[in-house]
């Protein structure tokens, strides 16, 4: 995109004026799919505008961690490769954050009973890896990643050891957290942000919700003062029962 086109999108944000004509706490439209990966426990792709995520969950038995040794394991993996897009200069770097991101959000709000996925303490537990792959990036990997991430983990059922029952996943619907993703342009905040408005934003904050905030992480070199930040997190708290309704419904039964 010109410099052109790129200070033109920065007048009209600081106007509150968005290029694809949405306003500035509109999500753009969320297309979810399941049951997307034939080997995996579960698995879901996402597109969120024209941002696509793919995610598949696989459910392993191992040893547990020497800390834990009374608790399953949570292990997230995301990878962009470069017919993703040029979304940054840095993309190996950019993979690391929304992985650690994505992870933070799920295993800060105690979605997943970790407990339930003992099968010897001390000596043997589940572990539940979820892979992440972007497909295409116009924007907004973050909320992508962990919308998708959250979708795979409602998908998914396994089997236990002398069992050829499937069953679910021991996971909290009310500890859902959501990730949403704000960009700072000027003065004005927008939720969702297109790779044009998150390439020029001056600042960037993501907060994954549930019913308590889970995880921040702010990007890029500007700042948010305390009052945009309580703003971000009330319109966070506010947006999430929409999105988790649309994660659940595209969700088999």
């Amino acid at each position: 995109m010109s410099i052109e086109n790129y200070d033109y999108i920065r007048e009209m944000a600081e106007k509150s004026i968005r290029a694809d004509g949405r306003k500035e706490n509109d999500r753009r439209n969320l297309v979810i799919k399941t049951g997307v990966i034939n080997h995996s426990d579960g698995s879901a792709y996402l597109e969120l505008g024209g941002t696509k995520v793919l995610a598949g969950v696989k459910i392993l038995p191992g040893e547990p961690f020497p800390d834990r040794a009374d608790e399953g394991g949570l292990i997230v993996n995301f990878e962009a490769s470069e017919l993703a897009s040029n979304y940054q200069s840095d993309r190996i770097m950019y993979s690391v954050e929304v992985g650690r991101v994505t992870d933070r959000g799920i295993r800060e709000s105690n979605l997943i009973d970790m407990k339930k996925l003992v099968i010897e303490v001390g000596k043997k537990v589940l572990f539940v890896y979820i892979d992440i792959f972007a497909l295409n990036n116009e924007g907004n990997l973050l909320d992508a990643a962990n919308m998708a991430a959250l979708t795979a983990l409602l998908d998914a059922k396994y089997k236990v050891e002398g069992s050829e029952e499937k069953i679910q996943l021991p996971l909290n619907h009310e500890k859902l957290s959501i990730s949403h993703t704000f960009a700072k342009i000027g003065n004005t905040i927008l939720y969702d942000p297109s790779l044009p408005e998150e390439n020029l934003a001056d600042a960037r904050l993501s907060i994954a919700v549930s019913d308590k905030v889970n995880s921040m992480q702010k990007g890029k070199v500007g700042f948010f003062t305390p009052e945009e930040v309580d703003y971000c997190v009330g319109k966070a708290f506010e947006l999430k029962h929409e999105n988790k309704t649309l994660l659940m419904h595209h969700t088999k039964k």
